[in-house]
């Protein structure tokens, strides 16, 4: 009897995995592929090719249109590049998003995720957050309280959201006071005495009251938020707020809100 024992070659082809995903963009490819960017629950957002996508109903029924939830089969790549999408189970088709309004708020969730999360990096608590945020969409329409605790937990998952409760520089409390000052450059926050002035231009003078409704809706569930109600005020300054907490971090003008603010106005 031999006792010369088997060699054992690793296996060069990486193993198919699965994950719940969220669409986020996609491009033809070819005569017959699609080059898809989707959301996962654990691996992050990936880039991945699927072969044959425009012609194969039975692979890919109604699973590669932006916002819609499936579940994933692919094949990890091994360096750069992309991965091989093989199928998707559909779990929540992008026609649920069919009515404008609606359309517009989802895209510009789902784009101002994709512009603040880098490839193949997991971000569990991401994807969370916007598979619920679209959920909810689904059911209700959109709120002011809803879009911004979004923004705000959003910036809390990529770690650009300031300190709300305290300044930045002497860690007074700055609720209940008349007046703070938000540096969105530096993500601090000032109070009155320690405000840097002239010094910082981009600096935006807000109510101790826009300072506590951002930091309840920060806390606050996306249920709940949907449903509570602020003065016009105070979310009139939470918005100006949030987006000049985001810009600094945008790679690129979101397309998504030049059409959400078309259908505001009509």
């Amino acid at each position: 009897m031999s006792t010369e024992r088997a060699r054992v070659f690793p296996c060069s082809v990486p193993l198919s995995t699965s994950a719940e995903a969220i669409v986020l963009r996609v491009r033809p490819y070819a005569e017959s592929d699609k080059i898809v960017t989707f959301l996962t629950d654990h691996a992050g957002k990936l880039t991945g090719i699927a072969k044959g996508a425009k012609n194969s109903r039975r692979r890919f029924p109604n699973c590669l249109d932006p916002l819609a939830r499936v579940r994933v089969y692919y094949r990890p790549r091994s360096g750069p590049g992309l991965v091989f999408m093989e199928r998707c189970d559909l779990r929540r088709p992008a026609s649920v998003y069919s009515e404008l309004p609606r359309l517009a708020y989802a895209q510009y969730l789902a784009e101002l995720v994709d512009v603040l999360t880098e490839e193949a990096h997991a971000v569990p608590e991401m994807f969370a957050l916007l598979d619920l945020a679209l959920e909810l969409l689904v059911e209700r329409p959109a709120t002011a309280p809803f879009l911004r605790a979004f923004e705000m937990k959003l910036l809390t998952h990529a770690g650009y959201a300031p300190p709300l409760r305290n300044c930045s520089r002497c860690g007074a409390d700055l609720f209940g006071r008349d007046s703070a000052i938000l540096d969105p450059e530096h993500n601090y926050t000032f109070c009155s005495d320690c405000a840097p002035g002239a010094s910082a231009p981009r600096c935006l003078a807000l109510r101790g009251a826009t300072i506590e409704g951002l930091e309840a809706l920060k806390s606050m569930t996306l249920p709940d938020a949907q449903q509570q109600h602020f003065d016009s005020r105070t979310m009139n300054e939470s918005s100006l707020a949030l987006s000049a907490l985001l810009a600094p971090h945008l790679r690129r003008p979101l397309r998504s809100l030049q059409v959400l603010r078309q259908v505001r106005h009509d």
